[in-house]
């Protein structure tokens, strides 16, 4: 049924798309993929993300597992990047140098590759992408690695959104999910597991992320897929996620 999600309990309700003075954190300074969101008649949004594919011998990927929280520090850092948060490492990464590289281009470390997104509203202001086989750049960049998927990469996007009453936000997947919102950490999935779903309310954390309703802020999404041998991908949301 059109009305239901997989986060249950979650109403759907049509919300008004009605732009206020923009107040947004800067996008990072080298992401240099032109934003064009393409809103067709046919209820499809094409949102444009940042992939970068790494080798299998990177010592964040493949080798480690499990949950782990606490990776990134709250507040995004001035580059528009996630800050790690440990002085060491943490249960499934390896350091800030190494960290350092997933969401910035390394030459020989990491390759940059342009994709898109295509979400469906799939009911009145109602928004979702779903894909429990999410291997973007299979045979592309570094290629599979001896792999059936390409499974080592990363994922960045930079949206706004307009702040109505009632916004949620749910994703489930696996690997790593950091979102910011307004430059502060609103959801957080780290570490190299199975799918794990969380819904983002944004009426009860509003406070924390210091957003007022009726007033357009910055949403900044890292996403990484470390281990073989599976990749969701899924999120659902009332947002109406815009280019920036």
């Amino acid at each position: 049924m059109a009305s239901r999600n997989f986060a249950t309990g979650i109403l759907l309700s049509v919300l008004p798309l009605v732009f206020s003075n923009i107040s947004v954190a800067g996008s990072p300074s080298d992401y240099s993929e032109a934003c064009e969101c393409k809103t067709s008649e046919n209820g499809t949004r094409t949102i444009p993300v940042l992939i970068r594919d790494f080798k299998t011998s990177h010592p964040d990927f493949e080798t480690m597992d499990g949950v782990d929280y606490g990776i990134v520090k709250e507040d995004l850092g001035d580059d528009g990047r996630p800050v790690y948060a440990h002085e060491d490492r943490s249960k499934t990464t390896t350091g800030k140098a190494n960290f350092d590289q997933w969401y910035r281009d390394v030459p020989d470390v990491n390759m940059a590759i342009s994709k898109s997104l295509t979400i469906r509203e799939i009911a009145s202001g109602f928004w979702e992408y779903s894909n429990h086989s999410f291997f973007p750049i299979d045979r592309e960049g570094f290629g599979n690695q001896r792999n059936y998927h390409n499974f080592h990469f990363t994922l960045e996007t930079h949206l706004k959104f307009y702040y109505v009453p009632g916004g949620q936000f749910t994703f489930r997947g696996d690997d790593d999910l950091f979102l910011f919102i307004n430059g502060k950490l609103a959801m957080d999935i780290g570490g190299v597991h199975g799918m794990i779903e969380k819904t983002l309310d944004l009426d009860q954390v509003a406070e924390r992320l210091g957003i007022e309703p009726y007033h357009t802020y910055s949403f900044d999404l890292f996403f990484a897929e470390r281990h073989t041998s599976e990749s969701h991908f899924q999120f659902q949301t009332t947002l109406e996620l815009e280019c920036l």
